[in-house]
């Protein structure tokens, strides 16, 4: 009968027990490094057990390092959290549990997890393989005081034993260069031997784990009093511990038969939901298709004679247009024709009024010049004055000779 009092894991992970190889962790972050300086490592959630959910929900985490300016990076089983760590640095994990077809706004945290790295080189050496921690109830993280996060750690990695029945996660914390699927190889034999600690204290745990189970067990009475007292009287007590290991069997395996109904029935959901959006989409398709045969048959051919007969009367107006413009401008040349002849026009009849003038003048000229001689010379003392010395002008017979000319 296992006892009811578990060893505590940290006393396999003595230092006299623990392998020879350079933790990598605590080279990189310890032993001689700075505060500053920091290696990228590998966070995995495997699992979450007793954390009461709806059939819809499934749960995932959110990390962080409480960087300045950083963020929250999500872990789940199958995608690990890639961070960067230091020394000095605290990793904390939340545990968010989301209903499938809401908005993420709307998940609800139901536990967290602060995890310091010089704690974790301190106890577990250079890493956390597939170990059970306990999770806290969901608080704004306290990080002020660095002796009480480690104490809190501590207590979620021994206490599992004692809380079975607890909020409960299993992860990995391990360097980004770890190959922990491939150490049964025999040339990572040195990989193995430096993560020695992380894997003897994932096993001493599971030991642990396996002895509350059947404590628990027992202490149900499993099986009825005559298989107790049968029990008692076995001073080996083998047929106990067959019957537990036997009952622990058929509970695992009627667990294991409710966790494939339940993803079988997920599955069904999902696959349901899936056949629907193909569905649609394929309608959607055919939609699409017809709208784009209804363009290229109908509407193309249409848009194109339409796009044509623009052309063609956008061609008649330009035409029209050059045509009006030259019509215009000899309208216009015509007009400017007109107004030059009547200019004309009015300087011949100027010039012919001049001309009339002139002949006048002339006339007048050889008129009064045969009436001077026929009277002989003017009588000065009468105060006549002689013909030319009247005449403002010369005597046109001097300017045009002594014969009278054709009038012009």
């Amino acid at each position: 009968q296992a006892s009811t009092s578990a060893p505590q894991p940290q006393r396999y992970l003595a230092p006299d027990h623990r392998p020879s190889a350079r933790p990598v962790l605590q080279g990189a972050m310890g032993n001689g490094g700075s505060v500053g300086d920091s290696r990228e490592v590998v966070l995995s959630l495997h699992s979450v057990h007793n954390i009461q959910h709806s059939p819809n929900e499934s749960y995932y985490g959110m990390a962080t390092t409480h960087v300045a300016g950083g963020t929250e990076v999500p872990v789940t089983s199958e995608r690990p959290a890639h961070v960067a760590v230091g020394l000095d640095s605290v990793l904390s994990v939340r545990i968010f549990l989301h209903n499938r077809g809401a908005p993420s706004r709307n998940d609800r945290p139901v536990g967290q997890l602060s995890i310091p790295i010089r704690e974790v080189i301190n106890t577990c050496g250079p890493g956390i393989y597939q170990t059970w921690l306990l999770l806290e109830p969901t608080d704004d993280y306290d990080l002020a005081r660095p002796g009480r996060v480690a104490e809190r750690f501590l207590h979620a990695l021994h206490a599992v034993p004692q809380n079975a029945q607890s909020m409960r996660i299993c992860l990995s914390l391990l360097e980004a260069s770890a190959k922990p699927d491939e150490w049964g190889r025999d040339e990572l034999e040195s990989e193995r031997a430096t993560y020695y600690g992380p894997m003897l204290l994932s096993h001493a745990q599971h030991l642990q784990l396996v002895g509350a189970y059947m404590d628990q067990m027992d202490s149900q009475d499993i099986g009825g009093g005559e298989r107790r007292r049968a029990s008692q009287n076995d001073a080996n007590g083998v047929a106990e511990a067959a019957d537990l290991r036997t009952e622990l069997e058929r509970r695992h395996q009627r667990q294991t038969e409710e966790e494939v109904v339940e993803l079988q029935r997920e599955l069904d959901q999902v696959t349901d939901e899936a056949n629907k959006r193909i569905e649609r989409g394929n309608e959607t398709i055919v939609k699409l298709k017809a709208e784009l045969k209804q363009l290229r048959d109908v509407d193309g051919p249409s848009t194109e004679a339409d796009k044509l007969d623009a052309e063609r009367r956008l061609s008649a107006a330009r035409a029209r247009h050059a045509e009006l413009r030259a019509r215009a401008a000899a309208r216009q040349a015509q007009q400017e024709s007109g107004e030059d002849l009547e200019k004309l026009r009015q300087d011949v009849v100027v010039l012919t009024k001049q001309k009339a003038a002139l002949m006048k003048m002339v006339q007048d000229i050889y008129g009064g010049g045969a009436q001077s001689n026929a009277a002989g010379p003017p009588a000065v003392a009468s105060g006549v004055f002689p013909e030319h010395e009247r005449n403002l002008l010369p005597d046109p017979r001097e300017l045009l000779g002594t014969q009278p000319r054709q009038p012009l």
